[in-house]
């Protein structure tokens, strides 16, 4: 576990330190949950597991209900701050369990300022990348503030709830300040046989150190990085994930030409399902740990 201070001086010792207790947090068997053992997999106890990919324009922010734990995943651009906490509340969310911002571009974590200022948090998870926005700089301050607990997110750490869900870091392992998307926090939620991997802007570079890794890639929901960009879903990395459906998350005519059209042509030669918040809106997938539906929210 880790807290972060504004404008705070950072030694070699307090870093390492950090890292150690922030491990050991995620490793060890606390608030609630177990800690996985190699080859363990996750027992279903009932109840369902909804996501929620809320349309946020060009940006993301992905809400996971289950059946104890409430938890965010990016909260879209600053301006999209109301519009993810009315849908929270629109769900009976009384406060989130675990917030991930998954880098610190504003179209990820601008929005959670409104979140973190209206719902009560108890941790936030982030990759610990410094960067110079204004935004950046609110969002740690309200943090502090709060006094909510941080932790810097690392490859390898694991959880797995007491409902049989469990949530997994794959990325990054080793950030570099200068290449913000692949500092990206990518993680997989797995329930049953059902599973999601949320790249966040997660680029080629990041997803070869994944292939390179021993995690399990393979999961049945893809959540596309970097908003369709050619830049993510690398053929080796698609390959290794061989979702059944892949979900973009973009606004519509944006400037940026999100999703591009070698990785939608990508996707439709391998076969695989696209649903885009850009044409649909919100989406959401519910799985009871052995199949799933997916339907659009009105």
């Amino acid at each position: 576990m880790a807290r972060r201070t504004k404008k705070s001086k950072t030694t070699l010792a307090t870093v390492i330190l950090a890292t150690f207790l922030l491990i050991c947090y995620w490793l060890l068997d606390t608030s609630g949950f177990l800690t996985i053992q190699e080859g363990q997999k996750t027992n279903v106890h009932g109840g369902l597991v909804e996501v929620h990919f809320i349309d946020v324009g060009q940006g993301d922010s992905i809400y996971i209900k289950t059946p104890t734990q409430d938890i965010l995943i990016d909260g879209g651009q600053r301006e999209q701050g109301d519009t993810v906490v009315e849908y929270l509340k629109s769900q009976d969310v009384d406060d989130l369990e675990l917030v991930i911002g998954t880098h610190p571009h504003s179209d990820h974590i601008g929005g959670l300022i409104s979140v973190l200022e209206e719902i009560p948090v108890k941790e936030v998870m982030d990759p610990g990348i410094e960067h110079t926005s204004k935004t950046f700089e609110d969002y740690l301050t309200l943090i502090d503030k709060k006094d909510i607990i941080f932790t810097i997110g690392r490859a390898g750490m694991k959880k797995i709830y007491e409902d049989g869900t469990a949530i997994e870091v794959l990325s990054p392992a080793d950030p570099d300040e200068q290449s913000l998307n692949d500092a990206s926090i990518v993680s997989k939620l797995t329930f049953g046989d059902i599973s999601f991997l949320f790249a966040g802007d997660a680029e080629s570079k990041s997803e070869e150190e994944m292939i390179k890794s021993d995690y399990e890639l393979k999961s049945t929901f893809l959540k596309a990085g970097h908003h369709g960009s050619s830049t993510s879903t690398s053929d080796n990395f698609l390959e290794a994930v061989s979702p059944e459906a892949v979900i973009i998350m973009c606004g519509a005519d944006n400037s940026y030409g999100h999703p591009h059209e070698e990785t939608l042509e990508k996707l439709q030669k391998a076969g695989t399902k696209v649903y885009r918040t850009d044409q649909l809106g919100t989406i959401v997938a519910e799985t009871n740990g052995v199949d799933y539906d997916i339907h659009f929210a009105d």
